[in-house]
């Protein structure tokens, strides 16, 4: 029920307002009871970890995935990554010493257009290891 207001929440807000501003979408999983955000060309969540375990762990997914890390930097939270020509942009900020914030951006077509599905893809493989 909680879910389906916020929707119609953000529904009426962003039928009222008039910008340019990317839609923000929240989704839930199903069987999870997972909620995250998703944008335009990102897709984030709160996750009860580390943030140098987050880095650890996507940098471990762009590996399996046979992708290029560009940057990885653990103190900044960051990596730079490229999978089949697709930017990939993960970055994991810090809520708590033990909650992280966690984006996955993917751009394609020379860093012009966002790539949702590679974005959205790459964060159901981060939840799947978090959650086990």
């Amino acid at each position: 029920m909680k879910n389906y207001l916020m929707m119609l929440l953000l529904l009426i807000i962003f039928n009222s307002t008039v910008s340019c501003v990317a839609p923000v979408v929240i989704a839930a999983g199903a069987g999870a009871g997972a909620t995250y955000s998703l944008t335009a060309d990102s897709v984030s969540d709160n996750f009860a970890v580390s943030k140098e375990r987050a880095v650890e762990i996507f940098s471990q997914i762009i590996k399996r995935e046979k992708g290029k890390l560009i940057l990885v930097s653990i103190s900044e939270g960051k990596i730079n990554a490229e999978i089949n020509n697709i930017k990939i942009y993960f970055r994991a900020k810090p809520l708590t010493p033990n909650a992280t914030k966690v984006i996955i951006k993917a751009r394609k077509g020379y860093n012009l257009l966002p790539d949702k599905e590679t974005a959205i893809n790459l964060f159901k493989k981060f939840v799947k290891v978090i959650n086990g």
